[in-house]
């Protein structure tokens, strides 16, 4: 059987619920955080878990010559039809060596980890990510942080997109964030689950220097004020490979 993550994200339901995900805030958070890293035209950058590629085209537009790599297949025919010069895509699974190398910089965006059951999963796409880096590249990761999203936990909730109805219901079990997802379109009834590990900022760190990195900086949201385990929205790790 496929795993969640491989049937979810390469279903054209997961596109339909998430349509309406702010292009805005992903595009400033990118200049923002592509600023403060000061990272100069033409360097080489990849998009880990890019979907359709929201991030890489603003990456791209920025400059920098970009590899988005995503487990969908759907995902990357899409970023491939609409893709610029300098945007190259692949179907990837984060899990094995990268199909690039020596680069520059590495962003993995929007809670794009934790998906797998075993943690030492989640270290080995980390050392991968590390391996992929020139010495002294970057590496920015953005994950929930869960205190936050656990207190703000919308248990059930009702989506409606045109002729399609979602059911929505969200818990916590044997340490991850769970969203069951039932998809009623017509008389077609299906199923669906997402499932997130609870990281904490401490316990990503942690994870960030088994791998190998550096941990430069921790930021709390996407206009990049400090983070605060209690407040902050997101955990958005700033390492380095030395």
């Amino acid at each position: 059987m496929p795993k969640w993550f491989e049937s979810w994200f390469d279903s054209e339901y997961y596109h339909v619920l998430y349509k309406n995900r702010d292009d805005a805030e992903a595009a400033r958070f990118i200049e923002n955080i592509c600023r403060y890293l000061q990272l100069g035209q033409g360097f080489s950058v990849a998009d880990i878990a890019c979907g359709k590629g929201r991030h890489s085209r603003v990456l791209a537009s920025l400059g920098f010559d970009v590899t988005g790599l995503d487990i969908s297949a759907a995902s990357i025919e899409y970023a491939r039809s609409v893709s610029g010069p300098n945007e190259h895509y692949f179907v990837h699974d984060m899990r094995h060596l990268f199909p690039v190398s020596e680069l520059d910089a590495g962003f993995n965006l929007f809670t794009s980890f934790g998906y797998f059951e075993n943690s030492a999963d989640d270290l080995l796409s980390l050392n991968n990510i590390y391996q992929a880096l020139k010495p002294n590249g970057i590496f920015v990761q953005d994950y929930l942080n869960p205190d936050h999203t656990i207190s703000h936990l919308k248990a059930e909730e009702k989506v409606h997109r045109g002729h399609v109805s979602f059911n929505i219901s969200r818990y916590v079990q044997n340490g991850f964030i769970k969203k069951d997802i039932e998809v009623m379109d017509g008389a077609e009834k299906l199923r669906f689950q997402e499932s997130v590990k609870v990281y904490s900022a401490a316990a990503l760190k942690t994870l960030h220097e088994q791998a190998g990195f550096t941990v430069l900086k921790t930021f709390g949201d996407y206009s990049l004020q400090p983070f605060n385990e209690k407040s902050s929205a997101r955990i958005i790790l700033v390492s380095q490979k030395p």
